[in-house]
């Protein structure tokens, strides 16, 4: 694979970053990120030591565990609802060959198969080409949800992903979740 463009990305309040691996940044271990996170996070609410306890290791649960895909660049937390619903996006970045949004189309079914339910091109972007598509996997008792964002640009795909088994989630996070992939902006 070559080496993918150098970006930037802007992330709005409600979304974390979460390490993939360490040193990140000021931090040499995950468990200093988790205390300093779950510290920031919980600032002036009163909780109790149980509660910082389970943010805490949920937080280093999210960092440890594997990404629904291979090659992740980056995860993202939404963390609004701290305590509910767990809400995890990656962004991953591959090269190819793919050069218009159909070509974007086919591959919004990688890793997940499934059918396309829904997509449309994204402007303003700094992308040749770019598509947000929902893809729905899996069998009617188990159904996977993925919202999708694709660009592509001088032979790289980006693609921020979100996998959940509930749709309302899915709906809930799209418009953010576009922003986020529209802010995208190369050096």
């Amino acid at each position: 694979m070559a080496i993918a463009p150098m970006y930037t990305l802007s992330l709005e309040s409600t979304w974390l970053p979460v390490p993939l691996r360490f040193p990140w940044g000021t931090f040499t271990r995950p468990d200093e990120w988790a205390t300093v996170l779950t510290d920031s996070l919980l600032a002036d609410t009163g909780v109790d030591d149980e509660a910082r306890d389970r943010l805490r290791a949920t937080a280093l649960h999210l960092q440890a565990m594997s990404g629904p895909l291979p090659g992740a660049m980056e995860r993202f937390w939404r963390t609004e609802f701290v305590g509910g619903e767990t809400i995890i996006a990656h962004l991953y970045i591959t090269d190819s060959d793919a050069a218009t949004a159909e070509d974007l189309v086919q591959l919004a079914r990688a890793g997940v198969g499934g059918v396309v339910q829904i997509w449309g091109s994204l402007e303003g972007t700094a992308f040749d080409a770019a598509v947000s598509a929902v893809v729905v996997s899996g069998a009617e008792q188990a159904e996977v949800y993925g919202l999708r964002h694709l660009g592509v640009r001088d032979g790289f795909v980006f693609l921020l992903d979100l996998l959940h088994d509930n749709p309302l989630v899915v709906d809930a996070v799209q418009g953010e979740l576009e922003r986020v992939f529209c802010s995208i902006r190369f050096a």
